[in-house]
């Protein structure tokens, strides 16, 4: 990561196309961790979901407001992964859990994604009109 040293956090990586953050390390004191901006948006989806779910069974939420929540996460994860998969087919480059692969098998990798992602864009687009 070549120029990092500009006051802004977020970076979009030279290789693999895909948006970065430059965060304080938890584990370790005075040192840096990348993460992925992507991941990152994932992750941070996943309480909205669960709040939503244990509402729902609680009786807080109408089943067309859960509907709404479920509709408007895949339609946000769908993006994600059309973004993560394009960028893989565009350089190559993909990452999967912890392992970065590279040339063909990151490029089958990074089609499935993007087709997954199409259609969770697709299925969440439609729930989220259906229930307007």
């Amino acid at each position: 990561m070549t120029g990092w040293r500009s006051r802004y956090p977020a970076k979009a990586c030279d290789q693999c196309d895909r948006p970065l953050f430059l965060m304080p390390s938890i584990f370790k004191r005075d040192h840096l961790a990348i993460l992925s901006a992507l991941d990152i948006a994932k992750v941070l989806m996943l309480p909205i979901v669960t709040g939503a779910t244990i509402s729902f069974g609680l009786g807080g939420l109408t089943p067309s407001e859960f509907a709404a929540v479920v509709a408007g996460a895949l339609l946000m994860w769908g993006l994600i992964d059309v973004w993560d998969g394009t960028a893989g087919l565009k350089t190559g480059i993909d990452r999967v859990k912890k392992q970065v692969q590279k040339g063909g098998k990151a490029r089958k990798t990074s089609v499935a994604k993007t087709i997954f992602g199409f259609s969770s864009v697709l299925l969440g687009a439609l729930g989220l009109l259906l229930i307007i």
